[in-house]
Protein backbone atom coordinates (compact mmCIF):
# COMPACT_ATOMS: atom_id res chain seq x y z
CA UNK A 1 0.00 0.00 0.00
CA UNK A 2 1.03 3.46 -0.47
CA UNK A 3 1.33 5.84 1.59
CA UNK A 4 -1.55 7.14 4.32
CA UNK A 5 -3.24 10.20 3.46
CA UNK A 6 -5.68 12.16 5.97
CA UNK A 7 -8.75 10.47 4.40
CA UNK A 8 -7.16 6.95 5.80
CA UNK A 9 -6.28 8.56 8.96
CA UNK A 10 -9.49 9.92 9.24
CA UNK A 11 -11.13 6.28 8.93
CA UNK A 12 -8.34 5.00 11.81
CA UNK A 13 -9.30 7.84 14.01
CA UNK A 14 -12.98 7.09 14.17
CA UNK A 15 -12.19 3.60 14.07
CA UNK A 16 -10.56 3.99 17.13
CA UNK A 17 -12.87 5.90 19.26
CA UNK A 18 -15.36 3.12 17.94
CA UNK A 19 -15.08 0.36 16.10
CA UNK A 20 -18.44 -0.90 15.71
CA UNK A 21 -19.38 1.83 13.77
CA UNK A 22 -20.90 0.94 10.11
CA UNK A 23 -19.33 2.01 7.22
CA UNK A 24 -22.07 4.88 6.26
CA UNK A 25 -21.95 6.15 10.05
CA UNK A 26 -18.18 6.35 9.08
CA UNK A 27 -18.56 8.16 6.14
CA UNK A 28 -20.85 10.26 7.60
CA UNK A 29 -18.42 11.33 10.88
CA UNK A 30 -15.65 11.85 7.92
CA UNK A 31 -17.37 13.17 5.36
CA UNK A 32 -15.83 10.64 3.39
CA UNK A 33 -18.44 9.17 0.65
CA UNK A 34 -19.06 5.47 1.74
CA UNK A 35 -17.70 3.85 -1.62
CA UNK A 36 -14.09 5.77 -0.78
CA UNK A 37 -14.84 4.60 2.94
CA UNK A 38 -15.55 0.86 2.12
CA UNK A 39 -12.51 0.64 -0.48
CA UNK A 40 -10.04 2.53 2.13
CA UNK A 41 -10.98 -0.06 5.09
CA UNK A 42 -10.30 -3.17 2.15
CA UNK A 43 -6.73 -1.73 1.37
CA UNK A 44 -6.16 -0.67 5.31
CA UNK A 45 -6.78 -4.14 6.17
CA UNK A 46 -5.10 -5.90 3.10
CA UNK A 47 -1.89 -4.18 4.11
CA UNK A 48 -2.39 -5.18 7.82
CA UNK A 49 -2.42 -1.67 8.79
CA UNK A 50 -6.05 -3.31 10.41
CA UNK A 51 -5.25 -6.29 12.24
CA UNK A 52 -8.69 -6.58 14.12
CA UNK A 53 -11.91 -5.15 15.74
CA UNK A 54 -11.84 -5.30 19.31
CA UNK A 55 -13.81 -3.88 22.25
CA UNK A 56 -12.74 -2.15 25.39
CA UNK A 57 -13.35 -3.90 28.43
CA UNK A 58 -13.65 -2.23 32.10
CA UNK A 59 -12.07 -4.97 33.76
CA UNK A 60 -12.18 -2.98 37.28
CA UNK A 61 -15.75 -3.52 36.40
CA UNK A 62 -15.15 -7.29 36.16
CA UNK A 63 -13.88 -7.32 39.73
CA UNK A 64 -10.03 -7.04 38.41
CA UNK A 65 -9.24 -4.15 40.31
CA UNK A 66 -5.54 -4.36 40.78
CA UNK A 67 -2.98 -4.02 37.86
CA UNK A 68 0.84 -4.96 38.40
CA UNK A 69 3.95 -4.59 36.12
CA UNK A 70 6.27 -7.28 36.44
CA UNK A 71 9.95 -7.35 35.82
CA UNK A 72 11.16 -10.87 34.98
CA UNK A 73 14.80 -12.09 35.34
CA UNK A 74 14.78 -14.93 32.55
CA UNK A 75 17.71 -17.96 34.03
CA UNK A 76 20.91 -18.13 31.75
CA UNK A 77 20.81 -19.53 28.25
CA UNK A 78 16.83 -19.42 27.96
CA UNK A 79 14.70 -18.21 25.29
CA UNK A 80 12.92 -15.31 26.83
CA UNK A 81 10.66 -14.89 23.58
CA UNK A 82 8.86 -18.63 24.30
CA UNK A 83 9.09 -17.12 27.79
CA UNK A 84 7.20 -14.15 27.07
CA UNK A 85 4.79 -16.61 24.60
CA UNK A 86 3.72 -18.84 27.60
CA UNK A 87 3.54 -16.33 29.65
CA UNK A 88 1.28 -14.17 27.38
CA UNK A 89 -1.57 -17.04 27.21
CA UNK A 90 -2.72 -16.88 31.19
CA UNK A 91 -5.87 -14.89 31.26
CA UNK A 92 -4.77 -12.32 33.93
CA UNK A 93 -1.61 -11.19 31.31
CA UNK A 94 -2.91 -8.11 29.64
CA UNK A 95 0.58 -6.81 27.85
CA UNK A 96 4.42 -8.26 27.45
CA UNK A 97 7.31 -7.11 26.20
CA UNK A 98 10.69 -8.52 26.23
CA UNK A 99 13.19 -5.80 27.16
CA UNK A 100 17.09 -4.34 27.75
CA UNK A 101 18.60 -4.14 31.26
CA UNK A 102 18.60 -6.12 34.44
CA UNK A 103 15.49 -7.63 33.78
CA UNK A 104 14.59 -9.54 30.07
CA UNK A 105 10.44 -9.63 30.54
CA UNK A 106 8.20 -7.47 31.49
CA UNK A 107 4.29 -7.76 31.64
CA UNK A 108 1.26 -6.18 32.76
CA UNK A 109 -1.47 -8.44 34.75
CA UNK A 110 -4.37 -7.49 36.01
CA UNK A 111 -6.24 -9.12 39.38
CA UNK A 112 -8.48 -9.02 41.81
CA UNK A 113 -6.29 -7.91 44.60
CA UNK A 114 -3.33 -8.39 46.08
CA UNK A 115 -4.01 -12.21 47.48
CA UNK A 116 -4.48 -12.98 43.41
CA UNK A 117 -1.34 -11.12 42.47
CA UNK A 118 0.73 -13.03 44.94
CA UNK A 119 -1.24 -16.24 43.66
CA UNK A 120 -0.29 -15.06 40.29
CA UNK A 121 3.70 -14.84 41.22
CA UNK A 122 4.19 -17.82 43.87
CA UNK A 123 1.81 -20.69 41.81
CA UNK A 124 2.46 -19.45 38.34
CA UNK A 125 5.07 -17.37 37.63
CA UNK A 126 7.34 -18.82 39.99
CA UNK A 127 6.96 -22.26 38.39
CA UNK A 128 8.36 -21.47 34.94
CA UNK A 129 12.58 -22.80 34.93
CA UNK A 130 13.04 -20.14 32.89
CA UNK A 131 12.42 -17.43 35.81
CA UNK A 132 15.10 -16.70 37.95
CA UNK A 133 13.77 -13.45 39.35
CA UNK A 134 11.05 -11.23 39.66
CA UNK A 135 9.94 -8.20 40.77
CA UNK A 136 6.58 -6.81 41.00
CA UNK A 137 5.19 -2.95 40.96
CA UNK A 138 1.34 -2.35 41.81
CA UNK A 139 -0.26 0.48 40.01
CA UNK A 140 -1.82 3.11 41.88
CA UNK A 141 -3.69 4.55 39.03
CA UNK A 142 -4.49 3.53 35.32
CA UNK A 143 -4.83 5.61 32.44
CA UNK A 144 -5.47 4.18 29.17
CA UNK A 145 -5.12 5.92 25.75
CA UNK A 146 -7.87 4.97 23.82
Amino acid sequence: MQGIDDKDLAILETLKADSSLSIQKIGKKTGIPIATVHHRLKKLIAAGIIRKYTIAIDKSKLGKKLTAFILIKATPKSDQTALLEKLMKHPDVEDGATITGPFDVLIKVRVEDVEALDKFVLKYLRTFDEVSQSESMIAYRNLTKE
